[in-house]
């Protein structure tokens, strides 16, 4: 949060009838700061009336500015620095209630409309100039450069957290960020395996509180998760738990193939998947068993000149020797064999069974998943009493801390009906797009905003800059930056 901002806010706060700030306060507490600043420091200043030029945040080149007119330089407007916290997962607080604020413009009651909203605002045309609107452009551009910021700047624990209250505040209202297990009333020795619960939408006045997991993974990364803490969850009947399904949001950061197999770095598009685990589809996705082929030795008669050999592929019967005799006798390795002899031949059956490996090993034997799963298959509802009998599982009794873990592939998870659409943070894409719509602002908007950034700098370097710095023409410009914004101000808010 800015010097000015904090100041702008105490003031605020002061006020007893707490009313919104409106342009003219602004300027009151603006000239408040001029009196402030030493007055040889304020001496000899560019009158008002003058033209001078305006340096943006993303670029050096002038601008300049006189009355409601910019020349053809392109310039971005300034946005405000926003506070990356936590807090934004909370209700009721001063940077949940600010960043509540920028975001309300960003269109969509769900994810994947809210990215389809993004990505519009990304690859439409801007509007014409000075037909742009402010709220809106402004709300878009805070979210593309805070979004990046919590991705690209930060590690993967602390970006995935950052994450879930950024979108908490994103979906407002009630949403919140869950950190503790008494939030959502979590059975005593679990975890909650909820990040948010978010306040969607449904119709002009109807809420419903839907439980996210989210997951920030690289490109073809695997989700994981306590088997516990998911059993139980599905278990638990606290109120706080609002619902019986759970949705995993999963965004992934895209990459290039490079040379030689393998991916390059982030190239700076993530792609969003979105799927719900209930009940009734617990036993297809958590810890499912894998339907492999089952391979058998089929009568044949050699078509040609033939020699034994150990199977190479698949993995199923790699090693296994490819002939037998009709008997089912071996035949040693190497060994020819004429065309037109009667054998037997290693072969596909066309048939397939499911067995328990990789992952699901960890979570049931064999003989547990066939109870478990005669026990759901023979109940009408699969409600907690026969879900239950998923604590008799060793994945759910294991010795590890929070249980086993099961795992989701991403050939599961990126299915066509779980693609909700992807955003490109790419740095020079979100530049170009923010010099784009600059172009369609107001230019004393424009003014108003970027003089607003070089004063709140140049008012911090006067008062907390070093001593090499030239503290009195930092002071000469941070009354310019004040002259700019009183006088945009003026133009666009007609008294």
């Amino acid at each position: 949060m800015s010097e000015l901002t904090e100041i702008l806010r105490e003031a605020y706060q002061k006020k007893e009838e707490r009313k919104p700030i409106d342009f003219s306060t602004l300027i009151e507490m603006i000239e408040q700061l001029y009196d402030a600043i030493e007055p040889e420091v304020t001496a000899g200043l560019m009158p008002p009336s003058s033209g001078y030029a305006v340096v943006t945040e993303e670029s050096e080149r002038d601008v300049e500015v006189a009355g409601n007119e910019a020349s053809d330089e392109i310039t971005v407007i300034r946005r405000p620095t926003i506070k990356i916290t936590e807090l934004w997962g909370k209700m009721e607080n001063g940077d949940r209630e600010i960043m509540e604020a920028l975001m309300k413009n960003i269109a969509g009651d769900t994810i994947e409309k809210k990215v389809q909203s993004v990505n519009e605002f990304l690859m439409k045309e801007a509007p014409p100039p000075g037909e742009g609107d402010i709220s809106k452009i402004m709300s878009y551009l805070i979210f593309l450069d805070t979004f990046a910021s919590i991705i690209s700047d930060y590690g993967a624990s602390v970006s995935g957290f950052l994450f879930e209250a950024f979108l908490a505040a994103l979906f407002g209202g009630t949403s919140i960020q869950v950190d503790d297990p008494a939030q959502v009333g979590a059975r005593p020795g679990s975890l909650p395996i909820e990040d948010v619960q978010l306040a969607l939408q449904r119709g002009e006045e109807a809420t419903e509180i839907v439980p996210y997991s989210l997951k920030v993974l690289r490109k073809d990364g695997v989700v994981h998760g306590s088997f516990k803490n998911i059993v139980d969850y599905f278990l638990d009947p606290a109120e706080e738990r609002k619902t019986d399904t759970i949705v995993y949001l999963i965004v992934i950061k895209d990459a290039d193939k490079k040379e030689g197999g393998g991916y390059g770095s982030w190239n700076g598009k993530l792609k969003f998947y979105e799927f719900v685990i209930s009940r009734d589809n617990f036993l297809q996705l958590i810890g499912a068993p894998t339907e492999v082929s089952i391979y058998d030795y089929l009568p044949i008669t050699s078509s040609r000149r033939a020699r034994q050999v150990l199977e190479k592929n698949p993995a199923a019967i790699r090693g296994w020797p490819r002939y037998k005799t009709p008997e089912g006798g071996d035949i040693p390795e190497d060994t020819e064999i004429p065309k037109g002899t009667e054998l037997l031949r290693l072969q596909d059956t066309g048939q397939t069974e499911k067995i328990i490996k990789g992952s699901a090993a960890k979570l049931y034997t064999p003989e547990q998943y066939g109870v478990v799963t005669g026990k759901f298959a023979e109940a009408p509802a699969l409600d907690r009493q026969v879900f239950a009998a998923l604590t008799d599982t060793k994945g759910y009794g294991s010795k590890q801390k929070g249980g086993a873990q099961w795992s989701i592939g991403h050939g599961v998870y990126t299915a066509n009906e779980y693609y909700k659409g992807e955003i490109d943070l790419d740095p020079e894409v979100l530049k170009t797009r923010a010099e784009d719509y600059t172009q369609s602002l107001n230019a004393s908007i424009v003014a108003i905003f970027n003089a607003l950034g070089d004063l709140t700098d140049n008012i911090n370097t006067y008062f907390i800059g070093s001593e090499n710095q030239n503290r009195k023409v930092v002071g000469q410009q941070a009354k310019k930056d004040a002259e700019v914004l009183k006088r945009e101000v003026n133009t666009v808010i007609k008294t």
